[in-house]
């Protein structure tokens, strides 16, 4: 499965597609948007909140931010970077997951399968992430025909310190996602919830929550520009 995932990730190809999610970055409105992928990042553009449509003032807000960021790319790299540098570590931890964890087969139902993991006591965590990962347990589902990673639920099993507490703590982390084939050998996530509790400098608060889940895939080119991005937005808003 891991290997069919890393070969994946080397081919992925970008889509087009809406996705409705409820979260901090919407202020725990129901924001349902359109949303198009590109090597520098994706695009989106705001169609309903709390299922109304948008007022006038609200549409044209979000013209302006779409056309802002369609003439100033730089920008647009710059704010969409934390996700892609976020991303740009799923290889490598694609490749450590034999290591970080030991693994039981709790059972199968026809195509899929069902593995448990948990931490493996003799790896040596050699960073912040590794430290965060090396805390989770869960269960994982494989999609068997395809080697594909289809559903995972996982959390972390105590709290996670960094400097004794001093420079952050992670109190309670969970995560569930569901992947499905959106395209002819294209998997990509269409649900995902996560809950995060934490601190930095026993001060600031990291707390996050995001509930999402993203349908009606369409293939794009895979060369899109930002520009190009903004037009499609554009043109499929309702």
């Amino acid at each position: 499965m891991l290997q069919a995932e890393a070969t994946a990730w080397r081919s992925r190809q970008h889509f087009l597609y809406r996705n409705q999610e409820r979260s901090n970055r919407t202020n725990g409105r129901l924001w349902d948007e359109l949303v198009v992928e590109t090597s520098d990042g994706s695009m989106q553009r705001l169609i309903s909140e709390d299922r109304k449509p948008l007022s006038s003032g609200q549409s044209k807000s979000e013209d302006e931010r779409i056309t802002y960021l369609e003439n100033h790319p730089t920008e647009f790299r710059r704010i969409t970077q934390r996700r892609k540098d976020d991303e740009a570590r799923i290889p490598a931890l694609l490749r450590d997951i034999p290591n970080i964890f030991l693994f039981a087969i709790l059972g199968s139902e026809g195509d899929y399968i069902r593995i448990a993991f948990q931490p493996n006591p003799l790896f040596h965590e050699e960073s912040y992430q590794d430290r965060v990962v090396h805390a989770m347990a869960g269960v994982l589902i494989i999609h068997l025909p395809d080697m594909r990673l289809c559903k995972l639920d996982a959390h972390i099993e105590h709290k996670v310190e960094f400097g004794f507490g001093i420079f952050g703590v992670l109190r309670e982390i969970s995560l569930s996602l569901v992947r499905g084939e959106v395209s002819t050998g294209q998997w990509t996530t269409t649900k995902l919830s996560v809950h995060l509790d934490g601190s930095v400098l026993l001060l600031k608060s990291i707390s996050r929550d995001v509930d999402s889940s993203r349908h009606d895939f369409n293939l794009v080119p895979p060369d899109l520009n930002v520009a190009e991005a903004a037009a499609i937005v554009r043109s499929n808003s309702f």
